[in-house]
Order: C-alpha cells, then sequence, then structure tokens
C-alpha cells in the first residue's frame, strides 16, 4: 500500500506539473472503456452480437460470420448490414422510419438506426446510477472543465457529466471552428444521428480517407494542451491512427509525445514502479506517450482539475462569447462596423465572478492575431 501511495504521489505531480506549464485546460481523448464502467455499454462485437439477436437466425449466424472472418468487427458489420437491410425490406418494415424505405438512403441505414436504437435505450441518466463511488468519480470527472473532448464513442452519456458541452459529429468536425471551448468531438458520429455513426466497412474506408483531415483539424488541441487518453487501449486503430498523425509533427526524436498521458485502468493494486511510457508502433515507426496505472480514477481526476478556475462557467456561454471575439477580429474590427451596447456591458461587468473565470480561460482559447486598422 505504501508503494502505491508513492507512486499515486508522483504520478499525481507530473499531472499538475504538466498543466501548470502549459497553463489551459485539459483535453480529454475518451474511449468505450469509459462508458462500459459507468453503464456497461457494448464492446464492438457486443453491439453487433445484439443486433444479431433481433434478426431471424442471427445468433447463429453471428458466430458462423465471426469464424468464417477471423472475428473482424469490421467485416462482420458489413454482412451484417445486408442481412438487415433484407429483413427490413421482407419482415420488419414497422420498425424502421418509412422514409428508409427509398433507393437515395443508404441501405446501410437500416443497420445504424438498430444500433443507435440500442445503445440509446441502455444508456442511463446520470440520476439512474445507485452506485454512490461511481456517483463521486462521475463528479469528479465533470468538474475537471476540459477544453474539449474528443470521443469515438455513439452514445452521448458525456453530455450528461459535462453539462452545457455541445457534441460535434462526424464530417460537421471538418466544418466546425476548433477555436472555441466546450465541444464534444464525436468523430465517429453519434446516437442522434444514426447516418453519421462509423459502422461498416464502406464507413472506415471513408473514415480512413478523412482521418487527416480530423487530425489537422484537431493538431492545435494535441499541440497546445496537456491530452489525456482514458478508456481507450493504445492497441485501438483509431487511437493509434490519430496519435501517429500528431506524432509525425510533434514527437521528439526518440518518438515521444510529451504531452498526451495514456491513464491505464488496473483493477489490482499498481507495483512499485510500472512502466511510465506506452509504446506503439504504426507502419514500422515507434512511437511514445506517457502513462499512468491505477485502480482508482477518482485521484486522476481531482488533479486533472487542479488548474480549473473554471466552476462556475457555463460552456455555452464561453462559446457565444468566444464566436462573437473571433467575429470581432476577423469581421467587425477590420470593416469599421463595432457596435456596442453599454447596458448589456455594465449588466455583464456586475458579474465579476464570471469575468475572473473567463480570464482564466484566456490561455485555453486558441489566439487569433487581430488585423491592424489603418
Amino acid at each position: 500500500m505504501e508503494q502505491e501511495l508513492s507512486y499515486r504521489q508522483k504520478a499525481d505531480a507530473a499531472v499538475r506539473d504538466l498543466l501548470l506549464e502549459f497553463e489551459c485546460q485539459p483535453i480529454l481523448f475518451v474511449g468505450s472503456g469509459l462508458s462500459r464502467r459507468y453503464f456497461g455499454a457494448p464492446n464492438w462485437h457486443e453491439l453487433l452480437k445484439a443486433i444479431f439477436n433481433r434478426i431471424p437466425d442471427g445468433p447463429d449466424t453471428y458466430e458462423y460470420l465471426r469464424q468464417k472472418h477471423d472475428d473482424d468487427p469490421i467485416a462482420i458489420g458489413s454482412v451484417l448490414s445486408d442481412m438487415v437491410f433484407e429483413w427490413a425490406w421482407k419482415e420488419a418494415r414497422g420498425e424502421f422510419p418509412e422514409e428508409f424505405f427509398n433507393s437515395k438512403v443508404s441501405k446501410d441505414s437500416f443497420l445504424k438506426h438498430l444500433a443507435c436504437q440500442h445503445v440509446a435505450q441502455i444508456t442511463p441518466a446520470i440520476a439512474d446510477i445507485d452506485d454512490a463511488s461511481i456517483q463521486k468519480e462521475l463528479e469528479a470527472l465533470a468538474v475537471i472543465k476540459p477544453h474539449a473532448i474528443i470521443t469515438t464513442n455513439y452514445d452521448l452519456f458525456l453530455e450528461q457529466v459535462f453539462d452545457g458541452y455541445e457534441p460535434i459529429s462526424g464530417q460537421t468536425i471538418l466544418r466546425y471552428n476548433t477555436n472555441s471551448f466546450g465541444e464534444i468531438f464525436h468523430i465517429h458520429g453519434d446516437v442522434s444521428d444514426p447516418k453519421s455513426i462509423v459502422l461498416t466497412k464502406r464507413d472506415y474506408d471513408e473514415w480512413t480517407e478523412k482521418k487527416k483531415y480530423v487530425s489537422a483539424k484537431l493538431l492545435t488541441y494535441f499541440a497546445e494542451h496537456p491530452v489525456f487518453i482514458v478508456g481507450y487501449g493504445l492497441n485501438d486503430p483509431n487511437v493509434k491512427a490519430i496519435l501517429r498523425d500528431i506524432g509525425e509533427l510533434v514527437a521528439d526524436e526518440n518518438g515521444l509525445i510529451p504531452n498526451v498521458y495514456q491513464i491505464i485502468w488496473r483493477p489490482d493494486a499498481v507495483e512499485k514502479h510500472p512502466p511510465d511510457q506506452s509504446i506503439f508502433a504504426v507502419e514500422g515507426r515507434e512511437f511514445r506517450i506517457r502513462a499512468i496505472h491505477t485502480n482508482d480514477f477518482d485521484w486522476i481526476f481531482k488533479a486533472l482539475k487542479s488548474q480549473s478556475a473554471l466552476t462556475s462557467i457555463n460552456p455555452k456561454l464561453v462559446r457565444a462569447l468566444a464566436a462573437r471575439t473571433m467575429k470581432l477580429i476577423r469581421h467587425d474590427i477590420p470593416s469599421g462596423s463595432v457596435q456596442v451596447d453599454y447596458d448589456v456591458l455594465e449588466r455583464v461587468a456586475a458579474e465579476r465572478t464570471f469575468f475572473r473565470s473567463f480570464w482564466a480561460l484566456r490561455s485555453s482559447i486558441t489566439p487569433i492575431s487581430p488585423t491592424p486598422i489603418h
């Protein structure tokens, strides 16, 4: 126990030092492991199996396809898409929206509808979680107030944890202005828009083509903020692909991406000297990120909020102010069309607590140099 405490103290200090160095809110890169912990969310195979169980002869076919396709969920998902499509048109028309039965709608829509329906149905309201230790952990997670969250999860559970954060999904990310605060980027889509989710081979082929653009869009986050990966293993191809793109630009000569940490869940006690780095290779090149091993998330979440001055900040208001500032810098000042409502300014200025917190946020929002006025 003493050895575990000593390791925890050192890791806690390392996290706090990194936050002090960057002087801004962290980025959380959240995987399915967190949803699995909090409400038993399915992994990919479990999600596919749940859908197979809804269609005729599905359970036996599922095991057959796992064997036939060497347990490759992408290949299995593609076959399942065809099976659900046939079932929908022949026997289960009432199970799907009528607009799906149109040649202009992708046949994958039927499978994605079932997948999102299942995930939405099993995602609980936080108030309905009766485990006191989980509730305490979720409270610690919520007060981190991360600059942004990146996830491949379809569920919208994080939107409950981080009240006021805005979900940005799928291809919308490519058009989104990332000079803001308080977004949850669902890079593989989410249940609110079934057509946005990445589930079949065709989806993954399209994702692979556009991944570089997503990585480039998120590069500023990875380069200018501490990043903490939680709920993913580094054998996850989604994580490796994005970290490889980032690592090619910011890794040092030893392949270390110094501001990225992987939080590794361990059900058992942590030994005295667990590995302090996670190593992964992509296309023959080796990369490294820092690692923290733990069987208790609570202390890590508390360390991650150590620099937060945003307890009372409403993320929606911050986004609105950031967007107005961007418009002021990019358009209004150069065109000489600035308008000031002094009544509003006086009311907002009275909120001193808000302004102290908003000023503390200034380094979390990527600055843009204003266009000089001539």
